[in-house]
Parts: C-alpha cells; structure tokens; sequence
C-alpha cells in the first residue's frame, strides 16, 4: 500500500500550489463535551450525555525550495491562500470530505532552514464528521410515495432533497423522514424548477428554489431539521402536482 500522502482543499492538491514534502497528517482525537451525573445512593457516576464538539486535522510539510529564499516565502504565502479553502481530503480517505476552517496558519519561522517542518491546521465545527462524498440516493415520483431509505454512515445523518414538479406550478409540499416532517404552504414553485432541501455552513437546514429562500413557507408544525440514524429508514412525501423527488444521504463518522 503506497505510504504517499496528498491533502487538498476544494479539490485543489496543496502539491499543485508549491513544491512540498509531505511529512505527516495528524487527526486528533475529536474534542468531546461529556455530562456527566451523579447516582442517588450508589457509588459511581453515569454518562448522561455526549456531544462530540470538534475535529481537528493537522499538515505538516517541508518546501523543497532549498537556496532561493524569496522563492520560499513566495510559496508560503501561495500556501496560506490556499488553507482559505473549505472542503478538506486526504488520499487515505478517498471517498470523504471534513468541512473546515483553517485555525492555525503555515509560518516561515526558520527562513533559511530548508529542512525546517511547516505547519497548518484545520478545525472542523459544525460537523466534526467525515462526510461520504457521494451521497446514496433514490428516486420518487408522483403527487405522493413512500420508500425504505438506507441511511449511511455511523451517526445521525441529514436527508437532502431535490424537488422538481412535473404536472405544473407547486404549492404545497412535504417530507415525512424518520417520524419528522417538515410541510411548505403558500409556495410557487413553477415546472421544471427545483426546490432544494440542503445545508447551509452551519450546517443547518436551507430550503430554496431559484436563489429564493423557502425556509418562510414551513408551516409551524413543521420540524427543525429532518436528521436520520443510521439504517433503514421510512421516507414519504406528499404535493398537489407530480415530481421527481431525489433523496440524498451523505454518511458520517
């Protein structure tokens, strides 16, 4: 098995971007907020609670650049534009992808050490998650259906979808996943014209159609979000007008 390491961000290899080495990528363990409570007249304690907080993600790499020390500082900064980027992968994870920001930027503190070890580091915090990059989806249609839905992944999991009328303008819609529903009144949504169920950087649930902003026309009944755990899980929808509707899960763990 090749022992070779490339990291990108948003598609972009950080090889592309500067002459490194990469020496080594280091996945910490995720920081974990853990609540914790007493037992009434026993010893010990017990886990109420566990929230995984955030996931950190560090490169470390040597520029190849020997001699010409603008060259090097040259390519440093070309590497901090590049840690700018969102969406990181590693070759040894080559079906996902971490959301992250960049928490601690590469320096040139040794400029004329050439063997001097940089640094970079990525922090991932509205989804300390890997996150499969093609989703498992499946396909319905009519005014109304119903599937069983194999949810990937190892923890609960956000349903996406892609709503497209077929028989003419929509106005009303929703989605029952998992005993959650989310209904949309008042919509108008033409033929041919996706209605898009996704995330947004916080990962949290955004419903448009055409750049529009649908979130106003969940009715107050309506859940939060649609989250699944992992298996097989009932998935339904209902609308005044025939669609294709697309479900789509990414798994997470």
């Amino acid at each position: 098995m090749p022992r070779h390491i490339s990291v990108a961000l948003d598609g972009v290899d950080l090889s592309s971007v500067a002459p490194v080495l990469i020496q080594q990528v280091h996945e910490d363990a995720p920081a974990l907020e853990l609540t914790e409570a007493d037992r009434p007249g026993r010893y010990g304690q017990r886990l109420a609670a566990r929230k995984r907080q955030s996931l950190r993600v560090a490169v470390e790499f040597a520029l190849r650049e020997r001699f010409d020390l603008a060259a090097r500082a040259h390519w440093a900064s070309e590497i901090l534009r590049w840690s700018r980027g969102e969406w990181l992968e590693l070759s040894y994870r080559p079906d996902q992808r971490l959301r992250v920001r960049c928490t601690a930027e590469p320096a040139l503190t040794e400029a004329r050490n050439y063997a001097a070890v940089l640094r970079v580091e990525f922090t991932a915090y509205a989804v300390p998650y890997w996150e499969d990059k093609i989703a498992v989806a499946k396909i319905l249609t009519g005014t109304s259906a119903e599937t069983g839905f194999p949810v990937p992944g190892v923890v609960e999991t956000p349903l996406e979808l892609v709503v497209t009328p077929t028989g003419g303008t929509l106005t009303n819609f929703s989605v029952t996943a998992g005993g959650q529903t989310v209904a949309l009144t008042g919509l108008s949504i033409p033929q041919n014209t996706a209605l898009t169920f996704s995330r947004d950087f916080q990962d949290s649930l955004a419903i448009s159609a055409a750049g529009v902003s649908q979130l106003p026309r969940r009715t107050a009944a309506s859940a939060d979000d649609l989250l699944l755990t992992p298996g097989r899980q009932t998935v339904s929808f209902t609308a005044d007008t025939a669609c294709t509707v697309t479900i789509l899960a990414r798994g997470r763990g």
